[in-house]
């Protein structure tokens, strides 16, 4: 009864959105028949159940996904997309059909859990998908709806258009160049649009990310209670997700609260199946399961992670490779198990970043490169250097000034607290107990691996910021097993829980309040200023301490509860943090939609290209003058992240924004420009669109459909006075407001 709550916010939501009953009801079969279903049945035979139907939905969705994902990869290949739901079907038929897999249909042990867990992870789910249909949904229309457009949707649309006609797939700005990604959570998404024949855009705008953030919950929450073997952990790690989108009921931002995220489908997909791999790795290694399943099930997953997010593999091996080392000190002898595990990850790893893990060009190595980006950071250090550019050591530290140095240190700890979810795990290193156990040196593994590559990668785009977010799940799996031990050994008060959430709230707002404008006169002044936030809460903490002190003197039930009140604050502060910024800045400015002049998309634009969608093959190629925003003259320098040929009509084209391309971010910083500012690495292409498009002829013409397989033209008059003997050379098949789309004879 208990998970009917989310099932009607998400339907409520969904439709308060206008997405129709139909596509609700066609995605919610095909998740739970398609992938839900086969996973818990594949699960069950290479491993065993959980002992309760939501842990192994959680678990099962994972594994679904990736069989699915083999299954879209050879079916793609051999062009059956249309058949692609035959393959979850065969899985279907097998347990029903084979003897000795129709146990697995049921639970052969149950363990079911308490019904506080089942209400508190109901409501959590709720909270979730409130805040992601109300909120952040309700703030990204679909095209050809929106009047702007943020550009990572439209080219992780691009992709899934692409993910549904080729493996390997080509790069849909540049036709046959391969796209260099981490492309698997879009390939999800074209599996998905394969089986209900739904339009990419309804899958990716509204209804894939809906129940990944149900598994997502339960995944975390599965994590948490396999670490610390305590059922309420789970419902500390699903409440802290949750919570930091209660905003979003009433106020709306441009994406859901980190870690998780609408505009990142690699990140939110990655961190889950780096959590569920996890929990195999643990009851593989630490739990002494040998099933040999389980190695499939740990490996399999670990590489979707891997190929979904960049950042999951390291994770992982961090952790393998830090307990290992605990292990190797600690007993001189390293077992076999966590030898194999470890170079399986690390082969895993290397594999991905040769095939699918793109994106990572322009990156270097830059102790607290990361700070650059921090609020005051130019006004604590006086130094300029943009993200991606500089030396191995952060230019503040190396210039020679005194202040400049205190000003780093001052943001460290801001960027340390701005973290706050990806930190508290370090607390276990606190407690004498959980120091000596190789699982707590496995999470601690994972969180040293995602905090060093976040202050030490050099993004041009900031992308290290994903190592410490997906880090988050394996700090609250920590802290959760730490607040279990502490309260094995003095039974707390319930009261604790509304305490830790009045003074976590108490934490937040002081952060809120004190943070501000840095206007001092001085360099020492405005150090002083940016640095009110970490002197008021040391202060306010080393009161609270001595207060604690004397309040468990007079009351002596709650000596030695202080532990579990301070982590359960701690988990708390981010949360509210995330509510009271909503708040505040909710109260001063509202804007129902995604508007912006630089992501403007025209109505004639967007239409245009859905009419190219609709009249067109899949694997037809277009030439397009709109690789640039915002709309108007194609001019050197301009931001190449235009993306409504390859994005809105999901075609391939000779050459569209570029910005995003391993080319591209090498450039960054050349002439002083960003990557999205860099010239096109295709100057040819560039050339020979701008020809057909302003100045055609038949050699010209002949030449895109002998060189690129061109078809189609869409020509945008804003972008270019397109020639008039362009409509004597093609045919002018359609027209919309400033948008011509010409069809070129063969």
């Amino acid at each position: 009864m208990a998970w009917v709550l989310p099932g009607l916010v998400a339907l409520i939501g969904l439709i308060s959105l206008d997405v129709p009953l139909g596509p609700i009801v066609k995605y919610g079969a095909y998740f739970v028949l398609g992938v839900v279903l086969p996973g818990i049945l594949l699960l069950r035979a290479l491993w065993r159940s959980t002992g309760n139907w939501a842990e192994d939905v959680g678990l099962g969705a994972v594994t679904g996904i990736t069989y699915q994902l083999i299954g879209w990869a050879v079916f793609t290949a051999l062009g059956w997309q249309s058949w692609l739901a035959v393959w979850p079907a065969l899985v279907l038929a097998a347990f029903a059909a084979v003897p000795g897999l129709r146990r697995y249909w049921r639970i052969a042990d149950p363990e079911p859990l308490p019904l506080l867990w089942t209400w508190g992870m109901a409501v959590s789910v709720a909270v979730l998908l409130g805040g992601a249909t109300f909120g952040v949904m309700a703030y990204h229309p679909m095209p050809p709806n929106g009047m702007a457009y943020y550009p990572d949707l439209l080219y992780h649309l691009s992709m899934v258009n692409e993910l549904t006609r080729s493996v390997p797939p080509q790069l849909p700005q540049v036709v046959g160049e391969s796209l260099d990604y981490h492309w698997f959570a879009n390939a999800d998404m074209a599996a998905a649009v394969d089986i209900t024949k739904l339009s990419p855009v309804i899958v990716l705008y509204r209804l894939w990310l809906l129940p990944i953030l149900v598994v997502a919950l339960l995944v975390f929450a599965t994590l948490a209670r396999t670490v610390s073997r305590t059922w309420w952990t789970g419902i500390l790690a699903a409440a802290f997700f949750a919570g930091s989108q209660l905003a979003m009921w009433w106020d709306n931002d441009v994406d859901l609260s980190p870690p998780l995220s609408l505009l990142s489908p690699s990140q939110t997909f990655g961190m889950i199946a780096g959590a569920a791999a996890a929990v195999f790795l643990i009851e593989l290694l630490f739990r002494g399961e040998r099933r040999k399943g389980l190695w499939v099930l740990a490996l399999t997953v670990s590489v979707v992670g891997g190929g979904s997010k960049p950042t999951i593999l390291p994770i992982l091996v961090g952790a393998v490779g830090l307990a290992a080392l605990f292990l190797l000190i600690r007993d001189r002898k390293l077992p076999l198990r966590f030898l194999a595990a470890g170079s399986l990850l690390v082969a895993s790893a290397v594999g991905t970043i040769i095939t699918v893990a793109g994106s990572t060009s322009g990156s270097g190595i830059e102790l607290l490169a990361v700070l650059k980006v921090q609020v005051g950071y130019r006004a604590a250090t006086l130094d300029r250097t943009p993200a991606g550019e500089g030396g191995f050591i952060l230019p503040a530290l190396t210039s020679g000034r005194v202040l400049s140095v205190v000003g780093v240190l001052v943001l460290l700890a801001l960027a340390v607290m701005s973290q706050l979810g990806a930190a508290v795990g370090y607390g276990v290193l606190a407690n004498r107990q959980l120091r000596r156990e190789p699982l707590a040196w496995f999470l601690l593994g994972a969180l040293i691996a995602g905090w060093a590559a976040f202050l030490l990668v050099d993004h041009p785009s900031v992308s290290e910021t994903y190592f410490v977010r997906s880090a988050v799940p394996f700090s609250l799996a920590a802290v959760g097993w730490l607040a279990a031990v502490l309260a094995k050994k003095r039974r707390p008060s319930l009261l604790l829980v509304p305490a830790a959430l009045l003074l976590g709230s108490f934490y937040a707002f002081l952060l809120l309040w004190t943070g501000g404008k840095q206007t001092g006169h001085s360099q020492a002044d405005r150090i002083l200023l940016i640095a009110r936030p970490v002197i008021v809460v040391l202060a306010v903490t080393v009161v609270l301490v001595f207060a604690w002190r004397f309040i468990a003197r007079q009351w002596p039930k709650l000596a030695g509860l202080g532990g579990v009140l301070a982590v359960l604050t701690v988990v708390v502060v981010p949360v509210a943090g995330v509510v009271a910024r909503n708040l505040y800045i909710g109260s001063h400015v509202r804007v129902d939609t995604f508007t912006s002049k630089l992501w403007q998309v025209y109505p004639d634009e967007a239409g245009a290209a859905l009419w190219l969608a609709g009249h067109s093959r899949s694997t037809d190629v277009v030439a397009t003058n709109t690789w640039c925003r915002p709309a108007g003259p194609q001019r050197p320098g301009c931001d190449a992240r235009g993306y409504i040929v390859s994005g809105i009509a999901g075609r391939r084209t000779v050459i569209e924004g570029w910005a995003y391309t391993s080319q591209a971010m090498a450039n960054h910083g050349v002439g002083g420009k960003r990557y999205t500012q860099q010239p096109s690495p295709w100057p040819d292409r560039v050339a020979i669109t701008d020809q057909a498009l302003y100045a055609p002829t038949p050699a010209v013409l002949q030449r895109l459909r002998r060189e690129y397989a061109v078809r189609w033209l869409y020509a945008d008059l804003r972008d270019g006075r397109v020639s008039p003997r362009l409509a004597q050379l093609a045919a002018l098949r359609h027209s919309q407001g400033q948008i011509r789309i010409y069809e070129l004879n063969r």
